[in-house]
């Protein structure tokens, strides 16, 4: 990695949940002290073992993300039309999201990422790392976790 960071790019990985909105919160508010455009990744997990049990198809699924993400952006909404340049969402379909995220931020050369962190409980902890973990380890960019 450079020594030189590029802050053009913020990547939000966004699921809707209370984390994440924490984390768009920060980026929302750093964006603005730095001009940064926001790009708000929502990844379709399609490993998961509901799949099996849905009757949607894939653009059945990716439509109704799409929907869920709209919905909770509008919430903030005077908070987005404060940015100097407009929120890219990007949904992509994933296999596992932590791995699909690294993958994306390297494709579109993201400046950094900014994560919200979700506690899990104590059960999820002893059967798979967490989102911040799993980003801190693999992630060749700029990574903030904001709790």
């Amino acid at each position: 990695m450079d020594d030189q960071f590029n802050f053009e790019t913020i990547l939000v990985p966004y699921n809707a949940t209370i984390g994440a909105e924490r984390g768009l919160r920060a980026a929302i508010e750093l964006a603005k002290k730095i001009d940064a455009q926001i790009i708000l990744l929502t990844c379709v997990e399609n490993q998961s073992i509901m799949t099996f049990f849905s009757k949607q198809t894939k653009s059945e699924k990716f439509d109704q993300e799409k929907k869920i993400i709209e919905k909770e952006l509008k919430k903030i909404s005077s908070d987005i039309m404060e940015l100097n340049k407009p929120i890219k969402q990007v949904i992509l379909e994933s296999s596992f999201a932590p791995h699909t995220i690294v993958e994306y931020a390297e494709k579109i050369n993201a400046g950094m990422v900014v994560i919200g962190q979700t506690k899990l409980i104590v059960t999820e902890g002893k059967y798979h790392e967490s989102m911040a973990n799993y980003l801190l380890r693999d992630l060749k960019r700029p990574l903030f976790v904001i709790k």
